[in-house]
């Protein structure tokens, strides 16, 4: 594809993406699906949802007309993939609409999963920071369900906060992009760009304080593009791109939602249920505005990002030094929010009455 097919391909995408949230924001009252505030909620106003349909559209449109430039399994493969984005799409519409029985989602999610596995997507190696490859075998077809499902559920999981996934989403494209065109990726640097530019159109809409939210049909179509790049630019080939660059370059959203889900799992909560207790809720419980919870999250993804982009291009010592700063950094993010909470039972103790007493008689 030619530099002009490609910015004509990534404005068109903007265009349908703001296009979506329009139209939806046109619908206020006419039958466009309204997230009301209940306790779980980190929003106070009803507002309306669904926004992202022209975004998951754009990235759907995207994968189509690329896999028609492409040759041989790459256009084949490249054109399923639309397709599971279109249902992934679909799914996500249901649930802003109806809100079906979270096992059937997953069930149909699943189904999704394996259509593009039949297509070729699939991980088939992972490669240690130290330079060991342990090559999966027969793990290949549940890992790679579990990638897919996990990543892009989590990544619905993120969008809570306004502005904060679909931002996360132009950081991580960034990323796949520059790796994509580095190691001879050309189709999936392309849907990466076209990522970028639909975010672009829909974040007019969705910035603190957004007019519109992205919905399921925009979260979970973004998760699954997603993750099914990275499956594709780390495919054993001339110039794989570690798995593990993914793994650093995502971490701002897959420790939050992660390690909010085995904690609740520890604590045998029903963790499938909606709450209000992934990290960057509870900085909001804290008092931090959408806004500044939005940038924090943006710092932390392009620190993930510069050394994802060093792991890329170092060798076995430097990635293992990459690996371990972006631990830190995913402790550093743990330990804001424990200092935060510490601040505010602190502020909420120092407002007690003088001589107020927890155990009357």
């Amino acid at each position: 594809m030619s530099e002009l097919t490609v910015l004509g391909l990534s404005l068109f995408s903007l265009a349908v993406s703001s296009a979506g949230a329009h139209h939806m924001l046109g619908r206020v009252g006419r039958g466009a699906p309204i997230d009301v505030p209940n306790c779980r909620s980190s929003h106070s106003t009803p507002t309306v949802t669904a926004g992202g349909v022209g975004l998951a559209l754009a990235l759907s449109l995207a994968l189509l007309s690329i896999g028609a430039f492409g040759h041989g399994s790459a256009r084949g493969s490249l054109v399923l993939f639309a397709i599971a984005t279109v249902l992934i799409a679909a799914i996500g519409l249901w649930d802003d609409f109806r809100n079906p029985p979270v096992y059937l989602r997953l069930l149909l999610q699943v189904g999704t999963a394996a259509l593009v596995i039949t297509g070729g997507m699939a991980l088939r190696v992972f490669e240690l920071p130290w330079g060991y490859t342990i090559t999966l075998g027969w793990a290949v077809i549940p890992l790679t369900l579990l990638w897919i499902t996990g990543l892009t559920n989590l990544f619905n999981f993120i969008d809570g906060a306004d502005g904060l996934a679909n931002s996360l989403a132009v950081v991580y494209s960034t990323g796949i992009a520059v790796a994509a065109f580095a190691t001879r990726h050309p189709y999936e640097g392309i849907v990466a760009l076209a990522i970028i530019a639909a975010c672009l159109g829909f974040l007019w809409y969705n910035f603190p304080p957004a007019q519109v939210f992205m919905g399921g049909v925009g979260s979970l179509a973004l998760g699954f593009v997603l993750s099914g790049l990275a499956i594709r630019v780390a495919a054993p080939g001339e110039q794989p791109v570690p798995l593990m660059f993914f793994v650093i370059l995502f971490s701002s959203f897959l420790f939050d939602t992660t390690y909010t889900l085995l904690r609740r799992i520890a604590k045998g909560e029903k963790f499938w249920l909606a709450h209000r207790t992934h990290l960057y809720e509870r900085l909001m419980q804290c008092g931090w505005s959408h806004l500044r919870v939005t940038l924090f999250y943006l710092g932390l993804s392009l620190a993930s990002l510069a050394l994802a982009l060093f792991y890329l291009v170092t060798g076995p010592a430097g990635r293992t030094v990459a690996a371990a700063i972006q631990l830190l950094v995913c402790l550093g993010h743990l330990t804001v929010v424990k200092v935060e909470e510490g601040r505010r039972c602190l502020a909420a103790r120092t407002q007690e009455p003088a001589g107020a007493t927890t155990n009357p008689k």
